[in-house]
């Protein structure tokens, strides 16, 4: 005979939903000057999740889990079969903090490859290569 424990954890599993995997991207000009990593998501459209900008001393995150900073929040973000440009923007969503534009291919089955411009106003622009997923 099942038990009414039997039938709740049965019940509780019904409830579940699968996850969603997230994988870093990590974008740096060759000589280190700036930086930002993305958390992305593994889903059919582009979902951000989290990010760090780098430039010199100054750091800006969407969370203290990603690293200390000055809070930043994704304002857009675009991806095709060819590029992949993301904003990101104080909370107040009154400023751009910093302008991702890449580019991507990947040879056959190969997980795509990056490479691109990350603009920071009034900090200066940079070309970046990118690896992740």
């Amino acid at each position: 005979m099942i038990t009414k424990a039997a039938i709740a954890i049965l019940g509780l599993c019904g409830l579940a939903t699968p996850s969603i995997a997230t994988e870093w991207i990590n974008c740096a000009a060759p000589d280190g000057a700036a930086s930002i990593d993305l958390l992305v998501g593994a889903t059919d459209v582009l979902s951000v999740a989290g990010m760090t900008i780098t430039v010199g001393d100054k750091v800006w995150a969407t969370d203290p889990a990603y690293g200390p900073g000055d809070p930043v929040m994704v304002g857009q973000g675009f991806e095709d079969a060819e590029t992949l440009r993301i904003d990101a923007v104080d909370p107040g969503l009154t400023a751009r903090i910093a302008e991702l534009r890449l580019f991507k291919t990947a040879a056959d089955d190969a997980a795509p490859i990056y490479g691109g411009t990350l603009r920071i106003p009034g900090q200066g622009a940079w070309a970046v290569g990118c690896s992740g997923p």
